[in-house]
């Protein structure tokens, strides 16, 4: 997995959501380290991998600017 997650060139969010048992913010982190160009951001949640159904807007707007900052980062 270091050498794949190594070989990606793309600008990179690694975004779990904040109480996340199945995808937990720490896994996350270690895996996002061996990504170049990357940064996690945490997605504030107190619903976990439910929180991925949008359906609380403070989760959507988050969501929504982070993926804006990403797509205007120039390649």
């Amino acid at each position: 997995m270091k050498a794949a997650l190594g070989q990606i060139k793309a600008k990179v969010y690694v975004m779990p959501f904040e109480e996340d048992m199945f995808f937990p913010v720490r896994d996350c982190k270690a895996e996002q380290e061996l990504i170049p160009n990357s940064e996690l951001r945490v997605i504030p949640s107190l619903w976990g991998h439910f929180a991925m159904m949008g359906l609380f807007e403070e989760e959507r707007d988050y969501i929504d600017a982070q993926l804006k900052e990403l797509l205007a980062t120039p390649v």
